[in-house]
């Protein structure tokens, strides 16, 4: 076992090897069979945007728009459809007339993993992407893409370089941020993604894959502080006692809530209602004189979480492998540790988000929901609210807690601010995803731009 002096002396020469490469540009390349692909720059998972591609993220956020399923819809008529400021201004599309907001995850990997410091007890956490997007993607566009790295500081708060061999150090948090820019084969820059992980270095004698706690999910942009909020339960919910929750988290069994039939008639009817469009605008415009400043976004409740649902997400990205191909990627992970206790065989890391019993063989309670995939969730409640001519701009995300299986997930909104730019009409919201313990495990604030009756 090494020294505190040493394991500090690590991370501080890992963070100033990864600094010396703040501006560097990397080619993201296409995910091939072949494990010797240069992927320092990520991966590319769908080059081309096509329908499928279009329909099997939809489907993976539950989301029954049929601007996103129906080649044959067409919301028709909405102001700005000859607008060059409408997202809708391709004449004649075929198809879906825009990708849902956040498809950009099923194009290229904002997690990429990269160097690492050379010591035990090393997790990495999804903390949440800024989501840009300049300009509508459509079926049959084709992309290439750019990472730029943009270094790794200490989150405030965690271990410092300078404690002590007696001292008994917490674990070292770093932010790891990256810069992803998609261009199309037109040459136009139509995305760019700013991807955050947090590093979090256990120190000796604890380096063992730790649980995803409040002190390791979250990082505030402005303070780089974590955020231990927490938010209002939703009525007609029970509020889980710490000790429910922490004997929960601890039962062998998997520790999955269980609900009361209530409960789960009132998820039921949301769902029923998103199915319906219950919640959607549709092609009926949402003009920016009619938003007002404290309007709430009508809630959406997804869960509880289960297999399905992680599946459909990663079968609309993509990323999955098996057998040759998964075994290339285990081979050089082998040293984490991760064992399947059931058949002693190496499984990738990965699989905590479809296994509680590997999530649990790395220190977590149960499976932990992608960050992605709460991501997605409220993107889709955003696109739900502004309709079919309203354009997404920016979401810029945090993921603060984790959303296990078995949980489930309300995602909120309200409008924060309005304003003119250029000649387009822009609503601020703030976005907030609960779990039904009240902890808040995603928020984001978002820029979406409307249609305007002076059009």
């Amino acid at each position: 076992m090494i020294s505190i002096e040493e394991w500090n002396a690590r991370i501080d020469a890992f963070v100033r090897e990864e600094n010396r490469n703040i501006g560097k540009k990397v080619p993201v390349r296409r995910i091939f069979c072949q494990d010797d692909t240069d992927r320092s720059g990520g991966g590319i998972y769908n080059e081309t945007v096509t329908l499928d591609t279009i329909g099997r993220f939809a489907r993976a956020l539950g989301d029954s728009n049929p601007l996103f399923s129906d080649p044959r819809y067409r919301p028709g008529g909405g102001p700005g459809t000859t607008s060059a400021n409408s997202p809708h201004s391709v004449p004649g599309a075929a198809g879906p007339l825009q990708a849902p907001p956040l498809l950009e995850c099923c194009i290229c990997s904002t997690f990429i993993g990269g160097k690492m410091p050379r010591l035990r007890g090393i997790s990495v956490y999804d903390a949440g992407t800024k989501w840009e997007r300049f300009l509508p993607i459509f079926p049959g566009d084709s992309f290439s893409a750019q990472t730029t790295f943009l270094g790794v500081t200490e989150v405030s708060g965690s271990a410092s370089a300078g404690a002590s061999a007696d001292a008994s150090p917490a674990a070292r948090l770093l932010l790891r941020e990256h810069q992803i820019d998609l261009t199309n084969q037109r040459g136009e820059h139509v995305s760019r993604l700013t991807a955050r992980s947090i590093i979090k270095c256990a120190p000796p004698l604890k380096n063992t894959f730790p649980d995803l706690s409040a002190d390791s999910a979250g990082v505030q942009n402005e303070s780089r502080k974590i955020d231990n909020g927490t938010a209002k339960v939703h009525s007609g919910f029970r509020e889980l006692s710490a000790e429910t929750t922490a004997a929960a988290e601890q039962d062998p069994k998997g520790g999955r809530p269980h609900y009361t039939e209530a409960e789960l008639e009132r998820v039921y009817a949301n769902l029923d209602l998103q199915l319906a469009g219950g919640f959607r605008r549709g092609p009926e415009p949402r003009y920016w004189e009619d938003v007002e400043i404290g309007q709430e976004l009508p809630e959406e409740i997804v869960g509880p979480y289960d297999e399905s649902d992680g599946q459909a997400l990663m079968a609309a990205i993509g990323a999955a492998n098996a057998f040759a191909t998964k075994w290339a990627a285990i081979r050089f992970r082998k040293g984490q540790g991760v064992t399947d206790p059931l058949t002693g065989a190496h499984r990738h890391p990965i699989d905590r988000h479809y296994s509680d019993t590997i999530a649990r063989a790395q220190g977590l309670p149960r499976a932990i929901v992608s960050g992605i995939h709460s991501q997605a969730l409220l993107a889709k409640s955003v696109s739900d609210w502004m309709g079919d001519f309203g354009f997404l701009r920016s979401l810029d995300c945090r993921c603060r807690k984790p959303l296990y299986f078995g949980d489930i997930s309300f995602q909120r909104g309200r409008v924060t601010g309005r304003f003119e730019k250029e000649g387009n009409y822009y609503a601020e919201l703030e976005l907030e995803a609960v779990r039904q313990d009240g902890t808040r495990h995603t928020t984001a604030k978002a820029i979406v731009r409307l249609p305007s009756r002076r059009d």
